[in-house]
């Protein structure tokens, strides 16, 4: 079964277009993988490509931030020549930041330097 990042576009199919603007001031990307989406969505659900990284110790504001820049909505990561150019070939489907713009907080550089992982900012 193929799963999608949880957006407000795939939940409601008869939004008013004006919605977007009142939603995208709330959105913020993770800082591992990139993915957008608004704070309560990942205050409720965490990170779609992250859950295994991030534990239940860490709050959703020391992965993420609102400070990036671009965006790119990936439909198929498998086949996207984007998706491969961007290292995004491996999570789900949704939009993601093209570059975060900020650092990542002191105590998430040191679980993903434990675990062995580098950021890619853009």
């Amino acid at each position: 079964m193929e799963r999608y990042a949880d957006v407000p576009a795939h939940l409601e199919a008869n939004r008013d277009p004006a919605d977007f603007a009142l939603t995208n001031k709330t959105l913020v990307c993770c800082y591992v993988c990139r993915l957008i989406k608004s704070r309560n969505q990942f205050a409720d659900q965490g990170c779609d490509n992250c859950r295994n990284i991030m534990g239940p110790s860490i709050s959703f504001e020391d992965f993420t931030t609102p400070n990036f820049s671009g965006m790119i909505s990936i439909m198929d990561p498998k086949s996207s020549w984007a998706c491969k150019w961007l290292h995004l070939g491996k999570y789900v489907p949704g939009s993601y930041a093209m570059a975060v713009n900020d650092d990542p907080p002191d105590e998430l550089q040191d679980i993903l330097e434990n675990k062995g992982i580098k950021l890619r900012h853009g």
